[in-house]
């Protein structure tokens, strides 16, 4: 791919990547940071784009693999001496709730789909086919959203 080529190709892509990045859960800052550096890395391995026309779903690929390990590299540690205040999370008490209704595959599953990680790195460790744990993450939530609406008010 030539340069005047990715560099189109980088004025219609950059603002997609950067709303592909909002819809994952970035802030807006973050998902800025992360299209800048996916583009970037697209361009230093852009002899390995088999299809040109691609290139918008190859890069957003890269940006979502960034924020995967951004997400993942995040780790609250307290500070010494400095208490927190304390604060209750409503949000990860659904989630333990809802994590509670589920048997011990599904609910394994679940969290490492809540950690970031991708159907194919769960797939490794099941041993079983992307696509399987693709269906079963779905079924999983089905599951849960039917629980949740036969359960009283």
């Amino acid at each position: 791919m030539k340069r005047n080529d990715y560099a189109k190709a980088f004025e219609t892509g950059f603002p997609a990547t950067r709303r592909f990045l909002l819809s994952r859960g970035a802030a807006v800052e973050e998902a800025e940071e992360i299209a800048q550096a996916a583009w970037v890395r697209g361009w230093e391995f852009r002899d390995q784009l088999r299809d040109p026309d691609l290139v918008g779903f190859w890069v957003n690929s890269i940006a979502r693999n960034l924020f995967r390990a951004r997400f993942r590299a995040r780790v609250v540690t307290p500070m010494d001496g400095v208490e927190a205040p304390y604060m209750m999370n409503l949000e990860e008490i659904e989630l333990h709730r809802l994590l509670e209704r589920c048997t011990g595959r599904d609910r394994r599953l679940l969290e490492r789909s809540l950690e970031g990680y991708s159907a194919e790195e769960i797939a490794q460790v099941e041993g079983i086919t992307s696509t399987g744990i693709r269906v079963r993450l779905l079924r999983i939530r089905q599951s849960l959203r039917h629980q949740l609406a036969l359960a009283p008010a």
